[in-house]
């Protein structure tokens, strides 16, 4: 409940940020597109259920990994825009408690829907936003974790939870209409289970508290 009255604070204060700011003509188009691409440390969640409940210890080893993102956005003054955003992150899992399994991985899908505001400064576009949405994460054991042609992993599971976000950043406008820099980002989920098929026979449930991945990224914003 903390994380979620946190980003419901963000929310209200992006909202009051551009009433509090004078009115400037736009400089760019009011539409807009984001990629960013960097890489991410995960939180090691505490492990909840594997093959049944677990009331003590265990936590879910996951590694540092990668990640992009991709959102559109329509700005709705010189101050606000409000995004649609399409990511993905993934990382390879080391050990669930005390067990662990030859090239494991767990990867998200993410859709979420977030307000930005802006303000520039010079060249430079300081920014911050905050989103809601859905994780669609899938945890994968052996093999080519289902992403190769030939070739299935041994055990396979997937899930969808609520998810939220905030992130900052600061670009650099090389015009009007584009800008390069870099953007931090803080992603959460609530807690997450899935049902492991296994290859050889009857599968088993694992399930983790809530996940969380700070990340840092190189980021794209082009506008029109």
């Amino acid at each position: 409940m903390r994380t979620i009255r946190l980003t419901v604070c963000c929310f209200t204060a992006l909202l009051a940020i551009p009433a509090l700011a004078q009115d400037a003509p736009l400089e760019a188009g009011r539409w807009s597109f984001r990629f960013d691409i960097g890489g991410n440390m995960p939180s090691d969640p505490k492990v909840t259920e594997f093959n049944g409940p677990i009331t003590q210890g265990g936590e879910m080893d996951l590694d540092a990994g990668g990640q992009f993102g991709m959102a559109g956005g329509y700005r709705l003054t010189p101050w606000l825009k409000l995004e649609g955003e399409l990511g993905a992150a993934y990382n390879n899992v080391d050990r669930i408690g005390d067990w662990s399994y030859p090239d494991s991985g767990l990867s998200h899908l993410l859709l979420m829907a977030n307000v930005v505001v802006e303000h520039p400064i010079g060249r430079l576009l300081p920014f911050a936003g905050a989103g809601v949405g859905g994780d669609f994460s899938y945890l994968s054991f052996g093999n080519s974790y289902g992403y190769c042609w030939d070739w299935d992993p041994d055990g396979e599971g997937r899930d969808s939870v609520f998810a939220y976000q905030a992130f900052a950043g600061l670009t650099y406008r090389l015009n009007d209409n584009c800008s390069l820099g870099v953007m931090y980002r803080f992603f959460g989920t609530q807690e997450q289970e899935w049902d492991v098929d296994w290859w050889s026979g009857p599968g088993f449930d694992v399930g983790v508290e809530s996940i969380r991945i700070h990340s840092v990224s190189l980021v794209f914003n082009l506008s029109f």
